[in-house]
């Protein structure tokens, strides 16, 4: 009993680097796996329409040469709420676009021109004619 004892003991000792780190990275790449794919527990942001006539919008380009501008806002909440309400697809559903009452972490963040730079914001006026 007392070989098997110190061949353990002499195992750990040569080994101590790997007996500690791969059990720890069993444990980080499980936890990691329950908390993004099967809690869904993250943020997620995204762009939504804004109306620069009555809002502060980000203004963003469809492409490089930047020929084709839109104006958006950024919405921001939790992945499982989304996917309690939308399912797998977020474009198709209404809900997605707009935070609900009673949902806890929900915010839409309009461009401050105070905090971006002045070519980020954009607001329009309406031609009077």
């Amino acid at each position: 009993m007392r070989d098997v004892l110190r061949s353990v003991v002499a195992f750990y000792t040569t080994h101590f680097l790997k007996c500690t780190i791969i059990p720890l990275l069993i444990l980080l790449v499980g936890a990691s796996y329950a908390r993004f794919i099967v809690l869904n527990d993250y943020l997620v942001s995204y762009e939504s329409d804004c109306d620069p006539y009555t809002e502060s919008c980000f203004e963003g380009c469809e492409d490089d040469t930047c020929t084709e501008t839109y104006f958006y806002s950024i919405i921001e909440r939790h992945a499982s709420e989304i996917y309690q309400l939308c399912g797998p697809d977020v474009l198709e559903c209404d809900e997605a676009w707009e935070c609900q009452e009673g949902v806890q972490t929900c915010s839409i963040t309009y461009c401050d021109p105070s905090e971006e730079a002045e070519d980020v914001c954009v607001s329009l006026i309406e031609d009077e004619s």
